[in-house]
């Protein structure tokens, strides 16, 4: 009977699961609404109702159960804690799935992005985690938890940070910035009056959204905008902190080459590169002895969890990594 791996990696807006088969051949590629409990009706319980109609989906139509599944790979948005760790295991071994690994979604950048499986991922997409991993398979991650570990990075939080500086020109005195006339272009209003009464129910109703505005946040910094690029600057820099933090952590000696994997489309897609660029100059800067390397990530991060998986199985596959990126 034939074997396959699972591969999947879960986030805040969308899901990818992967199934291939164990000599590393691509059988299917489902795209699947949220998986992270944080965003769901219902928390871990819509978790549980996604996760088993998501693998019933997939598994019918590839007339396949839970029991051809030797090995998974689990990278989700979500598992920040070990706690969270615990409950989504539970829920994932309960449907049926035996043979799995669960890390958070950044470590599957490492996996995707760089082909020795050793390196930091930088997800900056609709939220912000830095993850690394070291040769002797030491796990980090910094950040993942909003406020509480002061992430900066994330469209959201780029384009609300674009509201306070709009807000500060109004009210507090601070530089004009263009922000400002195209948030009120947006809104429809003309008086400054108007701003914070329209402003948070906009919101609130979707009629415009944080990561919108922060996609105008990278508008404006191509105009030459200095407050948009001063907030582009200061996540990056943030971010190349955490970075600095996961070197640290993982250990990683003078003269090491670190693999530096940029995923999400903040890192990916922003068409301004001030971001990146201050996250390249913290980082180098922070590190003069060793030789940092700054990949784009640009195969979708599921790939590091089919990697993953296929590297659990006893079955072993000549040049693994470029077998399956190729596939993506």
């Amino acid at each position: 009977m034939k074997k396959y791996v699972l591969g999947m990696d879960g986030g805040a807006t969308k899901t990818h699961a992967a199934l291939f088969d164990i000599d590393g051949n691509k059988v299917d590629m489902l795209e699947w609404g949220p998986t992270n409990h944080e965003v769901l009706d219902g928390g871990f319980d819509g978790f549980r109702k996604e996760m088993k109609d998501l693998l019933s989906s997939l598994f019918s139509r590839n007339s396949i159960t839970a029991g051809d599944i030797v090995s998974s790979a689990f990278g989700m948005a979500g598992v920040d804690t070990r706690k969270q760790h615990k409950i989504i295991s539970s829920i994932i071994d309960n449907l049926g799935i035996k043979d799995f690994v669960l890390f958070n979604d950044a470590y599957l950048g490492v996996k995707a992005g760089c082909p020795s499986g050793v390196g930091i991922c930088v997800i900056n997409g609709s939220g912000c985690t830095i993850a690394g991993i070291n040769a002797e398979g030491k796990m980090i991650q910094i950040g993942g938890q909003g406020s509480l570990t002061r992430d900066v990075g994330g469209g959201g939080s780029i384009g609300m940070e674009a509201i306070r500086c709009v807000y500060d020109h109004l009210f507090r005195l601070e530089p004009y910035t263009i922000l400002k006339d195209m948030l009120f272009e947006k809104l429809q209003i003309s008086s400054k009056y108007d701003f914070m009464e329209v402003m948070p129910e906009a919101l609130s109703s979707g009629i415009i959204s944080a990561g919108e505005i922060g996609k105008m946040v990278f508008e404006a910094a191509n105009k030459g905008d200095e407050t948009a690029i001063s907030i582009l600057e200061f996540v990056g820099e943030s971010l190349g902190k955490s970075v600095n933090g996961a070197i640290h952590e993982l250990g990683f000696k003078e003269g090491d080459v670190i693999e530096v994997v940029l995923a999400g489309s903040v890192n990916v897609k922003g068409s301004n590169p001030s971001l990146v660029n201050a996250i390249k100059k913290e980082v180098i800067d922070k590190n003069p002895d060793k030789k940092p390397e700054f990949i784009i990530l640009q195969k979708p991060p599921v790939t590091g969890a089919v990697i993953w998986a296929l590297q659990r199985t006893e079955h072993r596959i000549d040049n693994l990594f470029e077998k399956v990126t190729s596939q993506f």
